[in-house]
């Protein structure tokens, strides 16, 4: 009563302070519009005679008004309330059926069945280390979840039908009865009637002591579940028979990391000399097994295979005679070097001068960024004619190199380069 009492008297100063306020805009209104500031230019002839008009005064009187009428929201509030509280400021009757009828619940904070921050405990590191039943590491010795409870009976791995067929089972798709091996024949009671967990003080009597019902009714109840019959229901979303009770299946183990091999299965590499993954992290482990499975010189192949394989790369050069492709030098007239020696300046490092080719193109091997090679080579057929040298055609040779793997986030040792 106290509480409903409350809320009405806080409706009632709410709705007041509304009101209130809506009525002091409109009397700031219609002050301002019938009471104007009395300054010298507003009084009459005769007192504008007798008493003598200064800038000062006029100015100080503007201001005095004005820090007069100025007042927040805050403090025209607060004088408000204080006046409903103290009786000056009177408010209609019918001010208490102001509002919504579910206005008067929302202040209401003392639920009983709300739960806070207090209720839930605090949460700390320690919570990270506790596991699911879907995780589980079979390699450090963690029990399988998905292992069948012995206290219960469960149906056959997969159904027949009158033909001796699988239930369910498609030649494309396989088995799709959900009725399976981990299906429950004898579920367990509720826990209040349940001969384990079941308290005779708690659960009342259905019959008197000694009624021949007690000793029929459990015969039924013993009839009833030597049938084994699977309770079923439609799932709304299969729109077939599902059983109600099953042995939950956790899923398989999580792969966190690749299943150990034998690092000495090759020919080539002796055991002293072996790389030992198993002092390496995870990820220096894959880039190492990457770096000695591309890479031409490694442990995994026999000396001069490296070489020999670089020397069949180049040979098709040395036999068509033709460098354009590779980053192979040629000849450059050493009087056109000399006068192209302001452009090479500019270009720096970034080019490295390979050979002149019939007496017009310019091979470069360029060190810069793929993305601008089109760029600088443009840019440097402009610097070579800025020299007064004839320049039909500027090529950059990358070699095998075709992106920037320091700069693109990509990895050395994964190609095509």
């Amino acid at each position: 009563m106290m509480k409903a009492r409350s809320m009405k008297t806080f409706q009632r100063r709410a709705s007041a302070l509304a009101l209130v306020l809506l009525s002091i805009r409109s009397d700031h209104a219609e002050s301002f519009g019938r009471h104007c500031i009395q300054s010298p230019l507003h009084t009459s002839q005769n007192h504008m005679r007798r008493t003598p008009i200064t800038s000062s005064t006029s100015t100080t009187a503007l201001s005095a008004a004005k820090k007069k009428s100025v007042e927040s929201e805050a403090d025209i509030r607060d004088r408000i309330l204080a006046e409903i509280d103290s009786g000056v400021r009177q408010y209609p009757s019918w001010i208490s059926e102001y509002g919504e009828p579910q206005d008067e619940f929302l202040l209401d904070d003392d639920d009983d069945d709300a739960i806070d921050a207090a209720t839930l405990g605090q949460w700390d590191e320690k919570d990270l280390q506790d596991k699911f039943d879907y995780e589980w590491d079979p390699d450090e010795g963690d029990e399988d979840p998905n292992n069948l409870d012995p206290a219960y009976e469960y149906a056959a791995p997969f159904q027949l039908d009158e033909e001796g067929i699988e239930v369910g089972y498609n030649p494309i798709f396989g088995r799709s009865n959900p009725i399976d091996g981990r299906t429950i024949l004898n579920p367990p009671d509720s826990y209040v009637i349940d001969e384990k967990t079941r308290d005779d003080r708690l659960v009342p009597k259905e019959f008197p002591d000694g009624d021949i019902e007690i000793k029929a009714n459990e015969d039924v109840t013993a009839l009833r579940k030597s049938l084994k019959i699977i309770e079923t229901h439609t799932d709304p979303f299969l729109k077939m028979e599902v059983p109600n009770h099953m042995a939950k299946w956790h899923g398989y183990p999580e792969q966190l990391s690749f299943p150990k091999q034998n690092y000495m299965n090759n020919r080539f590499t002796k055991p002293e000399d072996r790389t030992d993954f198993d002092k390496l992290g995870p990820a220096r482990a894959r880039q190492v097994a990457v770096q000695l499975a591309r890479a031409r010189n490694n442990e995994w192949l026999p000396a001069g295979t490296s070489e020999a394989y670089l020397a069949s790369k180049t040979a098709i050069y040395k036999e068509k005679g033709v460098l354009t492709g590779s980053t192979l030098p040629g000849k450059a007239d050493p009087e056109v070097v000399a006068k192209i020696q302001p452009a090479l300046d500019v270009l720096g490092d970034v080019v490295e001068l390979l050979s002149i080719e019939q007496d017009t193109v310019f091979r470069f091997k360029y060190h810069g960024l793929i993305k601008n090679k089109r760029g600088m080579s443009a840019w440097a057929g402009v610097l070579i004619r800025n020299c007064d040298v004839d320049c039909t055609g500027v090529v950059f040779e990358t070699g095998f190199r075709k992106r920037d793997p320091a700069y693109d986030g990509g990895s050395h040792w994964y190609g095509p380069y």
